[in-house]
């Protein structure tokens, strides 16, 4: 008798920031709780950890890309342009074939050494060699992928099996880069354990971090390598005079923790500073402070507002992090954007006097319910796939459906009412003019011009109207064909939860 093994999932980690890696822990530690009985989790840090002694260091090289991000003024800036030379997914073949061959070669080899069922991505590049596993070896793998940004950037592979993003700006770009109907699905911002399980108050925290109890507090970082602005705003705020604490998260960079540490004891007597390395309880500090001062990563802005804390955006190192800036300080509502060190300074001492400013923000930040962990979400997808994957996918069409079918239909019924609204305005305007006209052989022919015109805009709107409803029946037949719809995105964008309205000081 044959026995069946329970399919393997693979979770893909690799470091080019912390992002990447802590968004695949969160998919993992759902996929563990909800089916480890049903399926055999396998996690694997595929770079770092080959046997190919070239893998290793093309991860390094993706570190140092990254620390270049906030490093290099407009480094990302040109990097990511030079994604769409001959257009994105053109680029993202030619350079991986070409500069990269080698590179995306072993790890494709990587792949054969584990002939899993499902390969999870969250970072471009090994969802680019996962689908190439997928056409050269393994057709029958669902390669899925998770964007941890706030964005879907030309490099995320459009033959994916599977796309999950985390809002509506991300899904739009999605379908602008051709992932096909019923491959894109939405989810909550997955979460990790250690911000999901962090739920004691601000006071234990702060005990825990040594925190003064009853003064302001700040945390800054910048990211894992704390490469961009956190000496020259840190230092700032230490100009102020008023009551504050200061914590330093330098992360990786122990010379920057070194420098700050040296500083300790020459602070203003109103100012208590405080410093960390890199440490796993990141969340629970950034819970004990007021503030949290940092550039756009998304994971860190995440973990941030999960934690209820509101937070300043001092720095955009490339595309991704304008877009985590963009959602979370302009369209959530969860903080302030502020490029000059002196206005940081300035906003801080702002809301030291004005506490009520970040209490209003606090009120946003209750719809980053972490309990809604995007992740379980996942996880139960990943599970349809592998076990209804035909009933899944016609689920996830027939929602489409009836978005695209809505959405046409509310655009037909405006189009129909402008073109009432001009047959109304020319209707008025030939009785005014009839009330001008004395003889009745020119009233007449005022009435028969009105009624040949009338009848011409009417059937001009007939036949528009015919025109969008055609349309609507392509686009909705279209899904069913396994095309890209844009339609798709901005139909489930009108959908979407919003989180609660910014008052007005």
């Amino acid at each position: 008798m044959q026995i069946k093994r329970k399919p393997r999932v693979l979770i893909t980690f690799v470091e080019a920031g912390m992002g990447h890696i802590v968004s695949a822990q969160a998919i993992s530690e759902a996929l563990k709780e909800k089916y480890t009985d049903k399926m055999e989790i396998i996690e694997s840090h595929i770079l770092r950890d080959s046997d190919n002694p070239i893998l290793p260091v093309y991860e390094d090289f993706l570190v140092r890309n990254t620390q270049w991000y906030s490093q290099v003024p407009a480094y990302g800036d040109i990097q990511f342009a030079s994604m769409h030379i001959i257009g994105a997914q053109n680029t993202l073949k030619l350079i991986h074939n070409t500069i990269f061959y080698s590179q995306t070669k072993a790890t494709i080899e990587e792949y054969t050494k584990y002939d899993p069922d499902v390969i999870i991505c969250t970072h471009y590049f090994l969802l680019y060699t996962a689908v190439e596993y997928k056409r050269k070896y393994n057709p029958n793998v669902y390669i899925v992928a998770y964007c941890p940004d706030n964005n879907v950037h030309g490099w995320w592979d459009n033959r994916a099996d599977v796309i999950y993003t985390n809002n509506p700006l991300a899904t739009k770009q999605a379908f602008d880069l051709r992932f096909k109907n019923g491959h894109v699905v939405e989810t909550f911002y997955p979460t990790r354990s250690d911000v999901v399980n962090s739920n004691e108050s601000k006071e234990f925290y702060r005990e825990k971090f040594g925190i003064p109890k009853d003064q302001f507090a700040v945390v800054i970082a910048d990211g894992v390598y704390a490469k961009a602005k956190l000496r020259s705003v840190c230092n700032e705020l230490l100009k102020t005079d008023y009551p504050v604490t200061v914590c330093v998260l330098a992360g990786k960079n122990e010379k920057l923790k070194a420098y700050f540490d040296g500083k300790k004891d020459k602070v203003k007597p109103n100012i208590t500073l405080l410093t960390f390395g890199y440490i796993k309880e990141a969340p629970q500090l950034y819970g004990a402070c007021d503030l949290f001062i940092t550039k756009g990563g998304p994971n860190a802005v995440l973990d941030s507002v999960m934690m209820g804390t509101p937070i300043i955006i001092d720095y955009c190192a490339s595309p991704i992090e304008r877009a985590t800036q963009r959602l979370f300080t302009e369209h959530y509502f969860c903080g302030y954007h502020f490029v000059s060190p002196k206005k940081i300074r300035k906003q801080v001492e702002k809301l030291i006097e004005e506490p009520m400013l970040l209490e209003e923000i606090k009120k946003t930040l209750s719809f980053f319910d972490k309990s809604k962990n995007g992740a379980a979400e996942i996880a139960d997808d990943i599970a349809e796939l592998l076990w209804n994957g035909d009933e899944r996918m016609l689920k996830i069409l027939k929602k489409e459906e009836e978005a695209i079918t809505e959405l046409m239909a509310e655009k037909a019924a405006e189009r129909r009412a402008k073109a009432e609204e001009k047959i109304e305005k020319v209707n008025e305007a030939a009785e005014r003019l009839a009330d001008k006209l004395e003889e009745e052989e020119d009233f007449e022919k005022l009435n028969e011009r009105t009624a040949k015109r009338i009848e011409i805009i009417q059937a001009r709107t007939e036949e528009k109207i015919e025109r969008i409803n055609e349309k609507t029946e392509r686009i909705v037949q279209g899904i069913y064909e396994g095309t890209s719809s844009k339609y798709a995105a901005k139909a489930m964008e009108r959908k979407m939860p919003q989180p609660p309205a910014k008052e007005e000081n």
